[in-house]
């Protein structure tokens, strides 16, 4: 069914939604919530929220969980017409403040969990406090009762009963509020998410709603038409703070599927979870679905604790946040495989900058060693930086994308979206998503990003790809790759690896390998100046991808590695 994407997220789900209500929309735990009582429910939260004061171009901070209370709360924000500023519910307070900062919000709703990472700031930055559980949903009343005390103790509660969103719910009377259904003008700013990623400045990102909606539309011709309705999407990744995760809970609910709501979203649950859900489709980045596999000596085997032909009903298995790694991508399909998944392994590119989906490696067009192919929505071009023409077929470029799904630009930050926004000849604009890609046969195919690539010598370093091919050394766990200044070459790699066992590897003669390994498919120049070896695995951030700023300090704390030169390119 074609419904037009140029109007609010929730109209666009509800007319999506018209013919199934009564399917199930949500399950959390024991229960299931229908598609009717789903939007019984976000209506009554708009009509109180606006008998409350909330209107339409009010900032409105929420620091959610994966709860249907979540979910109701988004989409009647999303009825009122207010701004959403999606808050981290695990980021240190430091950090929240100066979200709290640039968007200033009226009101932070948030769980009560994570009230102690706004409550200091209240007075200061002006605005009100509104506090929910995350067990609301939950029957069991020994593990609502000990949650309950577990806040008390650590203070995160208030007593005043305006302050408590479930006691406003129950007890206001909102029958006489008129829902006005907000209407969509072209250029509204209806969502304020935030990025920065592993090497970048933080940064406000301006969104639209039906940039959301048009990010839907554009998947469609990727699977068929019925493909995803009356099915069961793993509901694990954060959608409150999340571009990628407010994506897949909108694809599951306009897709008339049941989106299975877990607060269980680390890498050694993931396998638990897609099988107590019985999903149809799950996404994660690496690390969850590396807890399907193990390494050994000889490589990559299947974990111990799959079970044969337990994922029978898994048609859609998406990996996104950071490349996957070709050994470990085989490793994973093969317990697919073993579980008895009749899918691969699928993954893409994301961006904050597009509502997180820009091309799908995914369902009808996948393609082995690509990103797959834009959505449909978009249009994309590969520039080549120095001249800011059109590369030749082939050529490697960096990523211009247009369409609705684009972001207005960074929150109060004009220079920095200057940076990335242009408008051409005919006033088209594109944003540069800073990733270096190459066409192949319509298929993208992902080279790295462009603030990580440097220049050694007269050579372009991806460090991506040297990853990739340093991962696949049976000693290594992982790598980072970063650069370090060199007065006469510009930069030089600086190897981050992660060993299996640092105590039984031999690393003269590993290093060996890893000259040869590279030699093999680079010049010298991609060769390392310094090694760091680490037994453990490498820091993640809280999204779960690599933190290379965190590995960039590093290098600066040792001051580049002057007085500490490697011999590998000798």
């Amino acid at each position: 069914m074609k419904v037009n994407p140029n109007q609010t997220k929730y109209s666009y789900m509800l007319e999506n939604n018209k013919n199934h209500m009564n399917y199930t929309a949500l399950s959390f735990g024991d229960r299931v919530i229908t598609y009717e009582e789903l939007h019984d429910r976000i209506q009554k939260y708009a009509r109180i929220l606006t008998k409350k004061g909330i209107k339409k171009g009010d900032v409105i901070a929420v620091n959610a969980l994966n709860t249907p209370e979540s979910v109701f709360l988004l989409y009647a924000l999303d009825i009122i017409g207010a701004i959403v500023v999606g808050l981290n519910p695990f980021e240190k307070k430091e950090k929240i403040k100066l979200d709290l900062e640039m968007t200033r919000p009226k009101y932070v709703i948030t769980t009560d969990l994570s009230y102690s990472t706004v409550k200091d700031y209240e007075k200061a930055l002006d605005f009100s406090s509104i506090l929910y559980s995350p067990v609301e949903s939950i029957d069991d009343i020994k593990i609502r009762f000990g949650y309950k005390v577990m806040q008390l103790l650590k203070g995160n509660f208030k007593l005043n009963r305006d302050s408590n969103l479930m006691r406003i719910i129950n007890s206001t009377n909102a029958d006489d509020v008129v829902l006005n259904f907000n209407s969509y003008e072209n250029g509204d700013l209806t969502d304020i998410m935030f990025t920065g990623g592993s090497t970048g400045t933080h940064k406000g990102v301006d969104l639209s709603g039906p940039g959301l909606n048009s990010v839907i539309e554009g998947m469609k011709y990727i699977y068929d038409d019925d493909f995803f309705e009356g099915q069961t999407y793993l509901g694990n990744i954060p959608f409150g703070h999340m571009t990628y995760g407010r994506c897949i809970l909108h694809v599951a609910l306009t897709n008339n599927m049941n989106y299975a709501l877990t607060l269980k979203a680390m890498p050694e649950d993931f396998y638990d979870e897609i099988v107590r859900t019985n999903a149809y489709a799950a996404v994660g980045g690496p690390p969850h679905w590396q807890s399907l596999i193990k390494k050994t000596d000889n490589g990559f085997e299947i974990s111990d604790k799959l079970k044969k032909n337990s994922l029978t009903n898994l048609h859609l298995a998406t990996s996104g946040g950071e490349a996957k790694k070709r050994e470990q991508n085989n490793a994973i399909n093969k317990a697919l495989e073993f579980c008895g998944s009749p899918t691969v392994l699928g993954d893409g590119l994301g961006a904050t900058e597009a509502w997180s989906v820009v091309s799908l490696n995914s369902g009808n067009l996948y393609k082995d060693d690509t990103i797959g192919v834009p959505i449909s929505t978009l249009d994309y071009k590969l520039i080549d930086p120095l001249t800011g023409e059109e590369v030749e077929k082939g050529n490697k470029g960096l990523l211009y994308i247009s369409g609705d799904t684009v972001m207005l630009g960074y929150h109060n930050n004009q220079e920095e979206t200057d940076k990335v926004i242009s408008y051409d000849e005919n006033g088209k604009k594109w944003c540069n998503l800073g990733d270096y890609l190459q066409e192949d046969n319509g298929y993208l195919k992902y080279i790295g990003r462009q603030k990580r690539n440097h220049v050694c010598g007269v050579e372009n370093i991806y460090p991506e790809q040297l990853e990739e091919v340093l991962n696949a050394i049976p000693e290594i766990r992982e790598t980072v790759v970063t650069f370090v200044p060199d007065d006469e070459l510009q930069y030089t790699p600086v190897y981050h690896i992660s060993l299996n066992d640092e105590h039984t590897i031999d690393t003269q003669l590993l290093e060996k390998k890893i000259r040869k390994t590279v030699l093999s498919q680079f010049s010298e120049s991609w060769l390392p100046s310094h090694i760091n070896y680490y037994n453990e695995p490498l820091k993640r951030m809280i999204n779960t991808k690599l933190d290379i700023g965190f590995y960039q300090n590093i290098d600066e704390e040792n001051n580049n590695y002057k007085e500490k030169p490697k011999v590998l390119k000798k």
